[in-house]
């Protein structure tokens, strides 16, 4: 497989680093790649149809990123006749990107997720997308999401659980690997965390599903490859072992990895 011979940047250190970068649109690059990818696509159905705002109803994107989904909801739901307030709140330099992109559809927010800048219930369905994987205290960030709800208000949080991640080639290797990448994110098991995490903060768990995704070419290259080859540099990997591991990946007919992600949605 070709592709798994790319070299990325490393996207958990882009995100984390956004607001003192050079530039936000390696990110920006990377969240394009990954939402056209089908895995993701199925997921959102599910997430959307849990959501279902009524026209008038404020829906709420929590690190919305470069703004594709968000403006992509209030879009579906002027064609389907329920237009209301659709919130994405980021970064400053996310915002920029997302307005740049896609204009006033979307009111754009700077703040976080663990400070969210909205009123006590004030959205009728808030949803979060791979965002508690970074924060620093993902308990803080679910207590934000569950403030600003409206009673009976909609919840939808997806997260990629790294810890489940599958990797092909020689197991030993793979392991080092996944080890290496499973501490690029604050928690490596948030998929399997966001029930107990709604839960505590008193909303009402309904559905959890598991999706298994594919780890695509451009995905590997910045989430696998990146901070692989950077702990190669700093000794903490074999090169020979890891070069070796990669020219495995890339015979034709390898399976490079998959990693399952959770939908949890409640009430």
């Amino acid at each position: 497989m070709v592709g798994m011979t790319e070299r990325g940047e490393d996207i958990h250190r882009l995100f984390h680093d956004v607001q003192r970068g050079p530039s936000a649109r390696p990110a920006v690059e990377f969240l394009r790649a990954v939402e056209a990818s089908p895995s993701v696509l199925a997921y959102r159905t599910r997430l959307e149809a849990h959501l279902a705002p009524a026209a008038g109803e404020t829906v709420l994107d929590v690190g919305c990123g470069a703004g594709h989904h968000a403006a992509a909801l209030a879009a579906a739901r002027v064609a389907a006749d329920a237009p209301g307030p659709v919130v994405g709140i980021d970064r400053p330099r996310m915002l920029e990107e997302a307005e740049a992109r896609h204009g006033g559809v979307v009111r754009w927010l700077p703040g976080t997720a663990e400070a969210l800048p909205l009123e006590d219930d004030s959205v009728d369905a808030v949803y979060a997308e791979r965002v508690l994987m970074y924060v620093d205290e993902a308990a803080d960030a679910v207590a934000e999401i569950a403030r600003v709800r409206r009673p009976g208000g909609r919840v939808a949080l997806f997260e990629l659980d790294y810890a489940s991640m599958t990797l092909g080639g020689d197991p030993k290797t793979a392991d080092a690997v996944l080890a290496v990448v499973c501490g690029t994110v604050g928690c490596d098991r948030m998929g399997r965390a966001l029930g107990p995490l709604l839960t505590d903060a008193g909303v009402l768990v309904v559905d959890q599903t598991p999706y298994a995704m594919p780890i695509p070419p451009p995905v590997f290259a910045s989430a696998v490859r990146a901070p692989v080859e950077q702990a190669v540099a700093e000794g903490r990997l074999d090169a020979d072992r890891v070069a070796a591991w990669f020219a495995e990946l890339a015979v034709p007919g390898a399976y490079p990895g998959s990693v399952t992600g959770v939908l949890a949605c409640g009430r």
